[in-house]
């Protein structure tokens, strides 16, 4: 049964399980393997930590939710066998199915709760903790201002665990198939805090696979989890890792046979290969609802001035920069939210290259900040290293120039130091992006509710758009919350604490020898009903 989001009273979701391959005929083997690259080392396994794309991808490989996303966009039960929902909306009852983790112990209500109020605790890093808002008490007592007891999370025995909410929030059961919610083995947790950092008796998990060895900056193997309660329809057996950070190393893998499928985000395929792999038919693509961006520092000049924002933003010619360096297709973004996200609608806020803006929005920028336009003080542009990252830089180190006259200085570093960067906000101008977590627009809008987030890099906030993205819980119709997050999108935009670049299509290559692949809305790829049709 599908959820319906504005559905009142009592609703009982029932998982409708998937067949392996179909019809197609499977070649027996004596062991499956997988072979994947990711061109970094994930930050970390525990799925409470977890905040960027490559560690989320592994969690979704070793851990599993209460409810999962389908390929179609509903959501159904996965640890859970049903849910209860009050008929304001604002309670929510699961029962656990009585699944086992990969050590044989079972997974209980206790576990889940465990996991999320841990997330909730003041001191716990967590960058997603944002996440857990909608949840009763959640954001206060991430604050400090109240107990975790006082949180809307109760087990209410092994089997049941109750999740009260703030308000009625349309989007929970697509929020929580997102791997933040995971639960984690509570007795492992407290007995050894650091169990997620190695493979090993006290990593345990409760999805699909189990992680056999973990080679730090070389290498990850898989092993399907033979407690896992759908492992019958897991028909691979190991799934292993290469962390090649090269992207033409990795092309050259596949090619030579070595990898089963390339691209998808974590193992980028070379802007330069893109048009021949086209040409031959060998490339594919898919919306995925992810956004380039380059956020500003609003905490010191010159992008704490609004018009410098925008003028930066109208200067760049996002066109060119899609058909000379991605090349995938992608669209334009002049606007926040991806099109996945809504219905496939695209709407421009703004005209992209908008040369005549631009010049009158810096003339009147550098007035108020009382600078020079022809003095205007060098910029450094911040980036994380990979060959298509460089490319863009380079795009709009040349577009600034060119148009507004602006000196800039490209500066790349490793992902995690970038990170840093933008966490810290101890950077002028930087490239960013994000994929959302959850199939609600509201997963990118509410990253800029409040300064504090750790995901709100450019450390920008507004009361009006606090009161819309609040307002938006209580519409009793998709249509009024949809014209009410599209007013805050509006406000968003003309404020411009970031400039959108393009939403994305993810761009690759899978071998021939696998089937039953499935792409999920949010843009991931569901590794555990991989089938062989033949041998590889």
């Amino acid at each position: 049964m599908k959820v319906h989001r504005y559905g009142l009273g009592v609703l009982t979701l029932v998982l409708s399980l998937l067949t392996a391959c179909g019809k197609k005929e499977v070649t027996p083997q004596k062991t499956a393997v997988f072979r994947m690259n990711i061109n970094r080392e994930p930050p970390t396994m525990d799925p409470r930590k977890g905040s960027e794309l490559i560690g989320s991808a592994m969690h979704f490989i070793l851990f599993e939710g209460l409810v999962r996303l389908n390929p179609d966009g509903s959501v159904s039960c996965a640890q859970a066998q049903s849910v209860e929902i009050s008929d304001n909306r604002k309670t929510y009852t699961f029962h656990l199915k009585g699944t086992l983790w990969s050590d044989g112990t079972p997974v209980t209500a206790h576990d889940f709760e465990y996991a999320w109020k841990k997330i909730l605790s003041p001191n716990f890093p967590a960058a997603n903790a944002h996440l857990l808002y909608p949840i009763k008490n959640a954001e206060a007592a991430k604050k400090g201002v109240v107990s975790l007891d006082a949180v809307g999370i109760t087990s209410v025995n092994d089997l049941t665990l109750r999740v009260d909410l703030e308000n009625a929030t349309p989007y929970f059961l697509d929020l929580i198939a997102f791997c933040v919610f995971f639960p984690v083995n509570s007795k492992i947790d407290a007995a050894t805090p650091d169990w997620a950092y190695e493979a090993g008796d006290h990593f345990v998990s409760n999805g699909p696979f189990t992680l056999k060895s973990w080679k730090h900056n070389d290498g990850i193997v898989f092993e399907k989890n033979p407690h896992y309660w759908e492992a019958h329809q897991v028909l691979l057996d190991q799934i292993h890792v290469s962390m090649i950070p090269d992207e033409n190393t990795a092309l050259r893998m596949y090619e030579n046979g070595e990898l089963d499928i390339i691209g998808l985000g974590i193992s980028p395929i070379p802007t330069d290969a893109l048009a021949q792999f086209q040409k031959k038919g060998m490339l594919e693509t898919r919306a995925s609802p992810g956004t380039t961006i380059i956020c500003f520092n609003l905490n010191r000049p010159p992008f704490s001035n609004k018009n410098i924002r925008k003028a930066f933003a109208y200067a760049i010619n996002r066109q060119e920069i899609i058909e000379n360096i991605t090349q995938l297709g992608e669209e334009v973004a002049t606007s926040v939210i991806p099109p996945l996200l809504k219905n496939n609608t695209q709407i421009a806020f703004f005209k992209d290259h908008d040369i005549e803006s631009a010049h009158a929005l810096f003339k009147q920028g550098c007035q108020e900040l009382g600078i020079d336009p022809k003095n205007f003080p060098e910029i450094t542009y911040s980036y994380s290293t990979s060959e298509a990252n460089h490319k863009l830089a380079q795009a709009l180190q040349n577009q600034w120039m060119q148009t507004l006259g602006v000196k800039i200085k490209i500066q790349n570093s490793e992902h995690k130091v970038l990170l840093d960067k933008l966490g810290s906000r101890s950077y002028e101008i930087a490239q960013s992006l994000w994929v959302a977590q959850y199939n609600d627009q509201m997963n990118i809008l509410e990253r800029f509710k409040y300064k504090h987030n750790p995901k709100n890099y450019p450390g920008w906030e507004n009361s009006e758009f606090i009161r819309l993205l609040d307002q938006s819980a209580f519409a009793t119709t998709a249509e009024a919350r949809f014209k009410i997050l599209e007013q805050a999108e509006t406000l968003f935009i003309e404020e411009m604490p970031l400039a959108p670049i393009y939403h994305w299509r993810t761009a690759f290559m899978l071998k021939p020898h696998l089937t039953n692949t499935e792409f999920l809305p949010n843009g991931a790829f569901n590794y555990s009903r991989i089938c062989y049709a033949q041998q590889p």
